[in-house]
């Protein structure tokens, strides 16, 4: 007998497989909501910031936009409430509903989309979208994690702000991935210090960068968060190991799964749920999910 979790399982076999299909480039396109699979179809991915900080949504968006196909649009959305920064637990679950909120919103004035993008390294909520979502959501931390796998046997991360290393550690974890990490380490710097100084960032990333390496026994270095995309390839040349960023990853990962990969229709199957205090689409969405 075993006591794994066979969900657990599954979402860890999904990571697994995940950048090895988009090296392959074909997946199924049946089904109710299949779309032609073509490199050149124009598609638009939904970049939805959990901080309520429009400068990031702008970096992100940028950042995307450098990373993406040239017949990719994305739309950046800021959280409508919230924390400027995620730098806590209780900060990220105040995001988390600010993210669900953002969807609805969005959702109430506009639905076509190909794919979001939940901008936020570590940010929970991307399950909850998924429930209601018309589209793929993608998860950063997933994405450059299913990257990671495909590049050695073990992977670290870096990130700003010393609370993420607990926090990251424990999401990672909760994927079934413990033993495939081989360290989270984390830089002095806030993400908005990192944004504002990016120079003092690439000097301390790439030192930890290697220390992860030589210490930890990494195969590679994913770099979360919004404030350090881009920076990956402005400090390749400085780290022994491949650099994965966060933000570049996560634009492909829904390019492949909007262009390959075939939703089925949902069919429903939540119940409608009373809400007090929400925005109305919000609970417009609760009573009609």
């Amino acid at each position: 007998m075993t006591n794994r979790s066979p969900g657990k399982s599954t979402r860890r076999l999904l990571l697994q497989a995940t950048p090895a299909m988009l090296a392959l480039g074909a997946l199924s396109t049946q089904g109710a909501h299949a779309q032609q699979a073509s490199p050149t179809r124009p598609i638009r991915v939904l970049l939805l910031n959990p901080n309520s900080s429009d400068p990031f949504t702008e970096l992100i968006t940028r950042e995307a936009k450098k990373a993406g196909s040239v017949n990719t649009e994305f739309v950046g959305v800021t959280a409508p409430m919230g924390p400027r920064y995620i730098g806590t637990r209780a900060s990220s679950a105040v995001a988390g509903h600010a993210l669900v909120d953002g969807l609805a919103r969005t959702l109430a004035k506009d639905r076509n989309f190909d794919a979001a993008i939940v901008c936020g390294f570590g940010a929970q909520g991307a399950a909850a979208l998924r429930e209601f979502a018309p589209f793929p959501v993608v998860d950063m931390l997933e994405a450059s994690v299913s990257a990671a796998l495909q590049l050695g046997a073990r992977f670290s991360v870096l990130t700003g702000g010393a609370n993420w290393v607990p926090m990251l550690r424990d999401i990672i974890g909760g994927l079934g991935l413990g033993q495939r990490l081989a360290s989270v380490r984390s830089i002095p710097l806030t993400g908005a210090e990192i944004v504002a100084d990016q120079d003092r960032a690439i000097t301390s990333l790439a030192e930890l960068s290697e220390r992860c390496v030589k210490e930890d026994g990494a195969d590679c270095v994913i770099l979360g968060g919004a404030a350090v995309a881009g920076l990956p390839r402005k400090m390749a040349h400085r780290v022994s190991v491949p650099l994965i960023d966060n933000v570049a990853v996560a634009v492909a990962t829904a390019e492949l799964l909007a262009r390959h990969v075939s939703l089925p229709k949902r069919q429903g199957g939540y119940p409608s749920i009373d809400s007090v205090g929400l925005s109305e689409p919000l609970d417009k969405m609760l009573k009609q999910n």
